[in-house]
């Protein structure tokens, strides 16, 4: 026994080194292109009026004796600004912070599901399923992650475009319904996450935000202002989820990154 446990060991190791050999050559083999779906946090990240927008608030860069240059910096920054994820515990009161939300659900299938020629750039635009003429790809019931296209990452660099500010403060652009939101988490429940390419999951305007609250209530995260700038494939992705780990998060900045085969010319 002592001898087929020694070789078993030894053949399990093999097998093990020879996985993560595979898995470099698939990914840097030049089959595949990542593609950055994150918005850079400066002075003109988007947040919303009553956060605190990103900035330094010291900033270390000198030579010393000897030449050799140090930087650091202190920032301060809001949860939900820029790109970044809503735990469940941002519309639930004992919903899951983002300390909390397992890697298995950060990186996962990614579905883009796009409508912007619905949209067609009307601010007023809200998503119900009979605007779709299909049925969600689901990724055959296995764990996905859904990002809806409204075609509103064009208007990136005009925030007042972009949030469709008005005199109030109030905002104005597209976004779903609470019939959508109801709908993915009822019929779909292997959807761990929904993301949009506005600045919330929510229209604009919204004042009871229905689908925040459908999707922490069936506790799944969202992601908000992810840029789409660039033709991402509708399915075929892996997107890497990831936030910065803050334990008792009700939200967190993050890198979205989409891994997709690369499409001959």
């Amino acid at each position: 026994m002592a001898y087929v446990t020694v070789v078993f060991a030894y053949i399990s190791g093999f097998f093990i080194i020879a996985i993560i050999a595979n898995s470099n050559d698939v990914l840097l083999n030049g089959d595949y292109e990542f593609i950055d779906l994150t918005y850079p946090f400066d002075k003109n990240t988007v947040y919303w009026t009553d956060s605190q927008e990103f900035k330094f608030t010291k900033k270390i860069g000198v030579f010393d004796d000897d030449g050799f240059w140090y930087a650091t910096n202190d920032f301060s920054a809001g949860e939900h600004g820029g790109t970044h994820i809503d735990a469940p515990n941002h519309f639930k009161v004992d919903g899951k912070y983002v300390g909390d939300i397992t890697l298995d659900k950060l990186i996962v299938p990614l579905i883009i599901v796009d409508v912007s020629s619905k949209v067609n750039d009307d601010p007023d635009f809200e998503l119900y399923k009979h605007d779709m003429d299909y049925m969600l790809n689901d990724n055959m019931g296995k764990p996905c992650f859904i990002v809806f296209k409204y075609g509103w990452s064009k208007f990136a660099n005009d925030k007042n475009k972009y949030l469709g500010t008005r005199k109030n403060n109030t905002f104005n652009f597209p976004g779903m319904s609470g019939e959508v939101a109801q709908w993915i988490t009822s019929s779909y429940k292997n959807v761990v996450g929904v993301g949009v390419d506005t600045a919330s999951v929510d229209k604009g305007s919204t004042t009871d935000f229905p689908v925040h609250k459908a999707f922490a209530q069936a506790d799944l995260f969202m992601v908000e202002n992810v840029k789409l700038d660039l033709p991402v494939p509708e399915y075929g992705c892996t997107a890497l989820i990831l936030p910065m780990k803050i334990a008792k998060g009700t939200g967190a900045p993050l890198r979205l990154v989409a891994i997709c085969p690369k499409r001959s010319s």
